[in-house]
Formats: structure tokens, C-alpha cells, sequence
């Protein structure tokens, strides 16, 4: 049965409202009470929720136009119902929403920028963009957030904080707290997990709406003359400028058996409904450790195979160890200079794979459930096929605006490549999304945090000992352990420490490396540090409360200056 929409009063005062913004497009499902349209008065901005579900069959006044108090503003109707009135032809409304496929019917929509891709760079860069009174459209074929926040980021840390309540469990007798033990309940892991996801994906949508972003569900492809064409949508968008954000993708290494449907990456290691008794994880970068310490809190057999001499092989060597002997701790096995060079199917009821690890000195044959690869990520470049994009070490290549070697075409995120880290990607996000906009923004790599959310944390940022050595400075270092702070003891986390890099010449914090609690958070303070230029001395004299994990970041610099004061 149709539903005419008509324009509602707000007020005593109120005579007419302006459409600002619909919500639905003609031909989409809309369900009871949710906002359909925006409307502006004379006195305030408004939301208007839909009487009924429905189609939207018809919208009868377009944005930016005016319609008086109890004017039709839009038709909505049932599923299979004919729309005969205001002047339009028998048509069938679809269920689906979806317009005719004729190749004819495609609709042209005109932007001042349009972003291909929703995750932490896309959207940031859209609604960035929509603050510089930009009209703004993105396009996501998936879910809002992209990996970080869907398969990456935030479900990772979601579990990271099971696997420190479960370490937290392990330690109450310490406490004083006498437990007769607990219960792995996945599912409900899995449920809370899922929660916090949908509650962050729901908020981007929001913000998105709030900030007028139309968002486009749908696969987009960029064409040669510099125009978006959507594969379900059957529409065309043009804009005066782009940004690309299409993220990156797991690499799959070329190893025989590699495609056995028990071979998954941290995209399905995630939402596995069943837990594996035996997981061999590929790679022992960043993914690899931080799922190695997940799966090793469930009472699972975790083997990291990683082909360089140590884990995490960028950073700091000294903090490595450290971490390296907590996982040992933590049940997981770790065999350096080791690659995988087959895996089979067998014949077990407990086993499916045999996963065959080259040493330097021997092979061995590992039975495992599952095999996970976490051998690092390369740009996502699906949809940019069409137009002649340079690439740089298989990624889109920027100048310093992230601008492509394309006029008004940018780039943010991982598909631009190194650092592959979300908060980066936002940043880039909001550059390129200025730059739209005519402001000359340069992207400034000099303070990025990089962190690793395993047990004890580890973050870092600027040059660690090794790096600024080799650029050529004279290195003073300072260390202090959080064995020595009072609020690492009484919290029961005392392993550990802080170590400053700084210029033997100025003083200078060249960077900063942590390993202990909460060194995610704490690396805020040494961002600031190295990105202001400070001095070890400014930053020793810099009053910190006490007591607090942060004293460990002052004692710290004060031994960079010469001798720390509790040590």
C-alpha cells in the first residue's frame, strides 16, 4: 500500500522546509523509522524518520528544493506494487532496489570529490573533505572501516584484551586471589568481538551521514578519463578531484599446497568459528606475533616460522629479545631463519596438514590444524586498471601532496605503501583530502609510532640505536626498566624498559623504543619529542606524575643526559 511522505511541521512558525539531503535513493528499501531525509528551517537543521517500510518509489522534491507544510515530498510502496500516480508510468517496483540493467540507463552524478575506498584513509579523507564544504562521495564495495577496523586493527586488539584478562587470571594468585580456574568460551569471544566491530562500523556511518558523505556500497573502478563507473549501481561519478584509498591486501607466497582450504590468512584467522588445537603461523612480523599471542592464551600450540634471524626484523634487537622469550614464555614456538616449503594434506582425525619447515640445518615436518599466513600485505590495485597510474615498488607512487603522477588524482593509505599502519593512512587521509581542496598540505613522516599489541606491548618511534648509527650520528643512549618503577611493580608488570636514542652533538631525542605496559599509550609523549626536536634535557626536567608508568620515559632521559635518578 502506498505511503505518501509529506513535508512535517516543526513549530508553531514554520510555513515550509528545504530538502537538504535524502538519505534513500528512488528504487531502495527503507525500513520504519529510519531517517530518510534532512530538512533545514528558518530556526534549525531536522532529521526525518520514514512513516513505514518500504520502497522509495518516488522522490517528488530534490535537494535544495522547498516545500510547504503537508506537501508530498516522496512515495513509498510495498514490494510489487505499480506506481500509476504524479505523472510517472506503470513501472514494477523491484524488491532489490536495483534499476533496470540496460546499458543505456546509466546515471551520470557530478562531485566536487570522490574517494574510492572506506577505510581508516577513505573515510577520514571524506569526511575531512566535507568539512572543507566539499560535496563528497565514497565508494566501499565491503564494510566501512576497511581491514583495520573489520579484520585488522580492531578485532585483533578486541582478542588482544581477552588474552591479557586471561594473563591477568594467571597471575591473581600473585594478587592474593585464589581461583580454581576458568573457561575458554569462544563463541562468546567471538560475539563480543563482532560487537564492538558493528557498534565502530555504525558510528563511521554516522559520521558519515552527519557530515553529508554519500556513500556509495559498491565496487568502483576508475576509468581513463578520470571518472568513477560503480559495477552495481549502474552510475557514473565525476568530481573535480579523486583519492584513491583502496587499502592492501594479504601477500600469498608461492609455496606448494599453499591453496588448501585449511591455508588461511588473518582475514578468516579472525572469525573462525571452531579454534584449531595446532596453528603454524607464516611470518613473524607484526600480524604474525600479535596472533601468535591470541591463539597461544586459548591453550593452543602456536609455531612461528619466520625466514629472517628474528622476529619483527626492523626493530630494535634489544626490545626483540625481550619479546622474543615472553612469547617462548607464553608456549609459543619461534624458528628464525626458517621458511615453509610445502604443505600437504593428511590423513588424522586431529590433523589436516603436514607443513614441511626448511632450517640451514635440517627439514622438519610440523602436523598442524591450520596454517596461517601472515607474510606481510601489498597494495590493493583492483580497480585502477584502466588508467595509467605509476607504480613504485608495486605501489601507487606520490609526491609529497600524494598527489599520482595524475592531475587532481591522490592516493592515501596502504596503497601507497609503506608504513603499513591505519593511523598513518588517516593522516594521509587528511592531507590528501586538504589538498582537494586547494590547501597545499605536505604529508610529514618524521615522528610515526609504530605499535605492537602483544604481552608486554611494544611501540616505537623515530630511529632506534642501529638506524641513527648508520645515518651517521653520534649516539648517546639512555635506558631505564620498568623493574625500577613504582607503578609497573604494584600493577604486577614490571618487565621491560625504556630506551631514548639521542644526537651525542644536541641533545636531540633522535626516537624512542618501548617494551612493557602500555608502551602503546605511553609513545604518545615520545612522538611529540621527537616530532618537536626536544632535548633529552626537556624532557628530563618535564615534570611526571607519580607514580605513573611515565616516569620511566623521564628516568629515562635523564640517564640519556648522564644517570638516571632511581637506578
Amino acid at each position: 500500500m502506498a505511503n505518501e511522505i509529506k513535508m512535517p511541521k516543526f513549530g508553531e512558525t514554520m510555513t515550509e522546509g528545504t530538502i537538504n539531503r535524502w538519505y534513500k535513493n528512488e528504487n531502495e528499501e527503507v525500513e520504519a523509522g529510519e531517517t530518510i531525509f534532512e530538512i533545514s528551517t528558518d530556526k534549525a537543521n531536522l532529521e526525518v524518520e520514514a512513516p513505514a517500510s518500504g520502497i522509495l518509489a518516488k522522490i517528488l522534491i530534490k535537494e535544495g528544493e522547498k516545500a510547504a507544510i503537508g506537501e508530498v515530498v516522496a512515495v513509498l510502496m510495498d514490494p510489487g506494487e505499480k506506481l500509476n500516480d504524479f505523472g510517472e508510468k506503470s513501472a514494477e517496483i523491484k524488491a532489490s532496489g536495483s534499476k533496470e540493467d540496460k546499458p543505456d540507463n546509466i546515471e551520470a552524478l557530478q562531485y566536487d570529490t570522490c574517494i574510492l575506498g572506506g577505510g581508516p584513509a577513505g573515510y577520514v579523507a571524506a569526511i575531512k573533505a566535507a568539512q572543507l564544504n566539499q560535496k563528497v562521495a565514497l565508494i566501499e564495495e565491503e564494510d566501512l572501516g576497511g581491514t583495520c577496523l573489520n579484520r585488522g586493527c580492531i578485532p585483533t586488539k578486541t582478542y588482544l584484551r581477552h588474552s591479557e584478562f586471561i594473563n591477568d587470571l594467571k597471575k591473581a594468585d600473585e594478587f592474593g586471589i585464589e581461583l580454581e580456574g576458568y573457561k575458554i568460551n569462544w563463541a562468546k569471544m567471538k560475539n563480543r568481538k563482532d560487537r564492538v566491530v558493528n557498534r565502530l562500523v555504525g558510528g563511521i556511518d554516522s559520521l558519515l551521514k552527519k557530515n553529508r558523505v554519500d556513500v556509495y556500497k559498491d565496487y568502483g573502478e576508475l576509468t581513463a578519463d578520470k571518472k568513477i563507473k560503480l559495477l552495481a549501481d549502474k552510475k557514473v561519478l565525476s568530481a573535480e578531484s579523486i583519492i584513491i584509498a583502496t587499502g592492501s591486501k594479504p601477500i600469498i607466497p608461492p609455496i606448494d599446497g599453499i591453496d588448501h582450504p585449511d591455508v588461511i590468512t588473518s582475514r578468516e584467522a579472525l572469525d573462525l568459528n571452531e579454534l584449531p588445537d595446532t596453528l603454524v603461523i607464516i611470518g613473524g612480523g607484526v600480524i604474525g606475533v600479535e596472533l601468535a599471542t591470541i591463539y597461544a592464551s586459548l591453550n593452543i600450540e602456536v609455531i612461528i616460522v619466520e625466514i629472517m634471524d628474528q622476529i619483527l626484523p626492523r626493530l630494535d634487537q634489544e626490545l626483540v629479545k625481550i619479546l622474543h622469550q615472553n612469547l617462548l614464555d607464553q608456549g609459543v614456538k619461534i624458528m628464525t631463519e626458517s621458511e615453509v616449503g610445502k604443505i600437504d594434506s593428511i590423513d588424522s582425525a586431529e590433523k589436516s596438514l603436514k607443513v614441511e619447515v626448511k632450517t640451514d640445518s635440517k627439514n622438519e615436518i610440523i602436523a598442524a590444524e591450520k596454517v596461517l599466513v601472515a607474510a606481510g600485505r601489498e597494495a590493493n590495485l583492483r580497480g585502477l586498471e584502466n588508467i595509467d597510474l605509476k607504480l613504485k615498488k608495486g605501489c601507487l607512487k606520490v609526491d609529497s601532496y600524494l598527489q599520482t603522477n595524475i592531475s587532481s588524482v591522490y592516493a592515501a593509505g596502504d596503497v601507497i605503501g609503506e608504513p603499513w599502519l591505519a593511523h598513518v593512512a588517516s593522516a594521509e587521509g587528511i592531507v590528501a583530502a586538504k589538498n582537494t581542496a586547494n590547501l597545499e598540505r605536505r604529508m610529514d613522516y618524521s615522528a610515526v609510532p609504530a605499535c605492537i599489541y602483544t604481552i608486554p606491548e611494544l611501540a616505537t618511534v623515530g630511529l632506534n640505536e642501529e638506524q641513527a648509527r648508520q645515518k651517521g650520528y653520534q649516539v648517546k643512549v639512555g635506558k631505564f626498566p620498568f623493574s625500577a618503577n613504582g607503578k609497573a611493580l604494584a600493577s604486577g608488570y614490571q618487565e621491560g624498559m625504556v630506551k631514548i636514542v639521542s644526537d651525542d652533538k644536541w641533545n636531540q631525542v633522535l626516537g624512542v623504543q618501548i617494551i612493557g605496559p602500555h608502551a602503546t599509550e605511553l609513545i604518545a609523549e615520545a612522538v611529540l619529542a621527537v616530532r618537536m626536536e626536544v632535548t633529552s634535557e626537556i624532557l628530563a626536567e618535564t615534570i611526571h606524575a607519580h607514580p605513573s608508568l611515565s616516569e620511566a620515559i623521564m628516568e629515562s632521559a635523564y640517564d640519556a643526559c648522564g644517570r638516571a635518578l632511581h637506578l
